[in-house]
């Protein structure tokens, strides 16, 4: 009797855990389109995401990174809370680095686009090695995640792993064509992020993952 609140608890951690993530990475969605709506200053072809963060509406921008680090944080939460094998914990665990680096790429602003590398500033510096760190991990986690995590919908998780990388990718080939504008391809690197991850945790807060 006494271990059943126990063995509840280890059974409802991963479903919340995996609920929330996936709530909180709607809403960022929900949030990033509604700040493309209000912040008609900043192009879609020449600056990235992150440049939403500058201005007097930033806070929503800032507001964005954190909910995508909530949701992060927890779906990283609900894999180690099924005790996985160990290539998905070393997912979880990348995916909680990934949302630390969210973290500091949310609360230290970027500098516009086209400031010289000389001339960055500290917030700037911070806020590119965060944003840096999340977005070379996603990849490598969902990797992980997706064929590491035995389930009932492991078709699901391993088809969904391959797209962040594949985004990665496509995002790093576009970088190195001379004169190339990245907004576009930034944009959907970040949608295919958000999409894999409330895809993984919507399975994982219906299913039982053996």
């Amino acid at each position: 009797m006494t271990h059943a609140p126990l063995a509840t608890a280890e059974r409802t951690l991963p479903v919340r855990a995996a609920g929330l993530s996936a709530i909180s990475g709607i809403a960022f969605v929900a949030l990033l389109t509604l700040i493309h709506v209000v912040r008609r200053d900043v192009s879609l072809n020449s600056q990235t995401t992150s440049e939403y963060a500058i201005g007097d509406l930033g806070w929503l921008m800032v507001v964005a990174f954190l909910l995508s680090a909530v949701s992060y944080g927890a779906l990283a939460v609900a894999v180690l809370a099924r005790r996985p094998r160990r290539p998905a914990r070393a997912g979880a665990i990348l995916l909680a680095l990934v949302a630390a680096g969210t973290v500091v790429g949310g609360i230290f602003v970027t500098d516009p686009v086209n400031t010289p590398q000389d001339q960055l500033s500290t917030s700037g510096t911070l806020h590119g090695l965060g944003a840096g760190l999340a977005l070379m991990f996603l990849p490598v986690a969902a990797l992980l995640v997706g064929f590491g995590l035995p389930s009932d919908s492991r078709h699901v998780l391993r088809w969904t792993a391959v797209l962040p990388l594949a985004a990665l990718l496509m995002f790093l080939a576009v970088q190195a064509v001379p004169d190339m504008s990245i907004g576009w391809p930034e944009r959907l690197l970040v949608l295919v992020y958000a999409v894999w991850q409330i895809v993984v945790a919507r399975v994982l807060s219906r299913r039982t993952v053996r």
